[in-house]
């Protein structure tokens, strides 16, 4: 019985440093992004969820790795879509609408309409841009499908993204920082 103990003793402060170093990790992850300490728990949750599924259905080893890879992946992808999805900082033209926000509404009383009015036109613009990349792009695979020259369909859809991508950096050089007033 004491070689037993001694045996968990020795296991226990073999393994101090790696629970400590998963206590911090799991602080800082936890203060840093709740929704990443959410899915790592979860897809945990689940990993244990379909290896008792497995062998309760007696799957096979490789099918069981597999079901667990494709649950983590999925739960990775949700985090990550919703880590990225921060359309404010990828907008074309955000610093210019900024700029007609606050110069527009400048001494006037009723300065939520004309905010509006100029999200709406920069918002219709930025709609009209994302339909005619959405067309071009139908064309382009239409042509590939066909096997057409695809790369003279896709030019002018790649010129119009160049240039409306230079004419938001010049804008924004233009413009200047405008959260410096």
């Amino acid at each position: 019985m004491r070689l037993i103990l001694r045996q968990l003793r020795l296991k226990i402060v073999e393994s101090v440093p790696f629970l400590l170093a998963c206590a911090v990790f799991l602080s800082v992850i936890s203060l840093k992004s709740p929704l990443l300490l959410f899915c790592m728990l979860f897809g945990s949750l689940v990993a244990i969820v379909i290896h008792q599924a497995g062998q309760q259905l007696n799957l096979p080893k490789r099918w069981l790795i597999i079901c667990q890879i494709l649950a983590a992946a999925l739960i990775l992808s949700l985090f990550w879509l919703d880590c990225l999805a921060f359309p404010a900082q990828a907008q074309f033209f955000g610093k210019a609408e900024n700029f007609f926000k606050t110069t527009l509404t400048q001494g006037s009383e009723n300065s939520g309409g004309s905010q509006a009015a100029v999200s709406l036109i920069f918002n219709v613009l930025r709609g009209i841009f994302l339909l005619y990349i959405a067309i071009s792009l139908v064309g382009v695979i239409n042509a590939v499908r066909k096997d057409e020259d695809w790369q003279s369909v896709a030019r002018t859809p790649l010129l119009v993204v160049v240039a409306v991508t230079i004419a938001d950096v010049l804008t924004s050089f233009v413009i200047g920082d405008t959260n410096k007033q």
